[in-house]
């Protein structure tokens, strides 16, 4: 197997993936895919539950062809009794195919039909291109809303650690390099208890496997997307580590009286 870069614990579909070994990078210039790692992850797990009975297992690579408009995944799983399995899953983004072949074997051995996904990355591809186009309202009361919901003491396990500092970092439409809570934001949270730090500040740690203590959170906040029943999807997370990161969801939705979480959800977790 080769050396790993980025190595995450994943709970996808009741499995657990222990690393994501290589992920190749798409060129700037070439065809880019439609489909987020996390639903081909998915994908692929599903196929794979339909020919293994393991629930834990490794992806060497998973890359995406532009020539072909394809994803192309390597899968090990590790069975109770004969030891490592490997499969090979593709994902056609033209065709709307997937295909597990149960190496060295070349026909498929589980199917599934790609086509909604697709079409639902697409339209939400749309869609953030738009939140950046045309953003959405008070940006800076959005972030606010979600730290005080994130760190509300009411929430179980909601709390802000007091043994960590948090460098908040709002996506912003015109710059890629985000944008720093301003300065009234950071006084109004500071005086409810809630302590935050210049997202723009934040280094991240000398040796990513062991994060420094204090850990030194980089916090992360996304753009509104705007979704069909007229709420926000707002993807946010954190990293201090490569084993120290997560990444979130949340539905939000801004009325004249500002802006409110109405939910969220975990996506993954190191």
């Amino acid at each position: 197997m080769p050396p790993c870069f980025r190595l995450r614990v994943w709970l996808v579909a009741g499995m657990v993936v222990m690393g994501v070994c290589r992920i190749s990078p798409v060129a700037a210039d070439e065809l880019q895919p439609a489909l987020p790692h996390e639903v081909v992850m998915g994908v692929a797990t599903n196929l794979t539950r339909q020919v293994s009975s393991s629930q834990s297992f490794s992806i060497p690579t998973m890359r995406f062809e532009p020539a072909t408009q394809e994803w192309v995944i390597e899968m090990v799983t590790i069975e109770a009794v004969s030891g490592e399995k490997h499969f090979l899953i593709t994902l056609n983004e033209s065709t709307g195919l997937a295909c597990l072949r149960s190496l060295p074997g070349v026909a498929c051995v589980a199917k599934a039909d790609i086509r909604q996904q697709v079409a639902e990355a697409r339209a939400r591809a749309d869609a953030e291109l738009m939140a950046k186009t045309h953003p959405a309202p008070d940006l800076q009361g959005m972030a606010e809303a979600l730290i005080r919901y994130q760190f509300d003491p009411q929430r179980t396990g909601a709390g802000a650690s007091t043994r960590a500092s948090y460098f908040v970092l709002l996506q912003s439409p015109d710059s890629s390099r985000g944008t720093d809570l301003a300065p009234e934001v950071v006084a109004r949270l500071k005086r409810d208890g809630i302590e935050t730090l210049p997202g723009s500040s934040w280094k991240p740690p000398e040796d990513p496997q062991h994060p420094v203590s204090p850990l030194q959170m980089q916090y992360s906040i996304g753009l509104p997307v705007r979704r069909a029943d007229g709420n926000y999807d707002v993807s946010f997370g954190y990293y201090c580590g490569s084993l120290c990161a997560g990444s979130y969801k949340a539905v939000m939705k801004h009325d004249a009286t500002g802006w409110h979480v109405v939910s969220t959800v975990m996506e993954a977790v190191s």
